[in-house]
């Protein structure tokens, strides 16, 4: 199968949120995050399409995989950059997203959980593959390979490492053929997720 991965539009951004929210909607890790199941797939929906925008649209990339041009997207992956800049008026404006998906009351304690995991991650500057997801009808057919190789190239190119956390063996294989290297859990929650490190290409 030829995939074919470019960056996604403005107005694809919440498709592609939905995917990631379709893929981890029965996630260990994710529902320790967002508990529930009533609207289970909406709310994941808000949350990812909150951080896609406050995240990797900012600092990094979103990148779209497809079989084709003008095709249905396939896969998704999420990056943030090297540089993890932040724009707050952005992170306002998706504040409501967050509180409709997780409530008010849950919102800290989401907020804390993620920096514990953020504070895992190399203290040097890196790439960080924050979602990865591929439709169900495109598993199996190369999607999340071309998605990672393609991203890789630039990492590669800039002499870059790249970090990641995997949230089930499945996963980690994947990225173990990429050079990902398990580094151990973010936190001593149970389902914590399994900090990865690829170290930067040699100039």
């Amino acid at each position: 199968m030829t995939v074919l991965v470019e960056p996604a539009g403005e107005a694809e951004i919440e498709a592609g949120a939905r995917l990631i929210a379709e893929s981890f909607r029965d996630d260990a890790v994710v529902r320790r995050i967002v508990p529930g199941d009533h609207d289970r797939v909406a709310r994941l929906t808000d949350v990812y399409t909150a951080a896609l925008r406050t995240g990797a649209c900012v600092s990094g990339t979103v990148d779209v995989a497809r079989a084709g041009p003008g095709g249905p997207i396939l896969g998704v992956a999420a990056w943030e950059g090297p540089e993890r800049r932040r724009h707050l008026p952005t992170e306002l404006r998706e504040l409501p997203r967050y509180l409709r998906a997780l409530g008010l009351r849950h919102l800290p304690a989401v907020r804390s959980r993620l920096a514990r995991w953020a504070r895992q991650r190399p203290a040097t500057a890196h790439w960080y593959l924050a979602d990865l997801a591929v439709s169900p009808a495109a598993r199996g057919r190369g999607v999340g390979s071309a998605l990672i190789a393609h991203r890789l190239g630039v990492v590669d190119a800039q002499a870059r490492p790249a970090y990641l956390e995997a949230t089930g063996p499945g996963n980690q294989r994947l990225y173990e053929r990429f050079g990902f290297r398990a580094q151990g859990p973010v936190a001593d929650d149970a389902d914590a997720p399994v900090g990865m490190l690829r170290p930067a290409a040699e100039e």
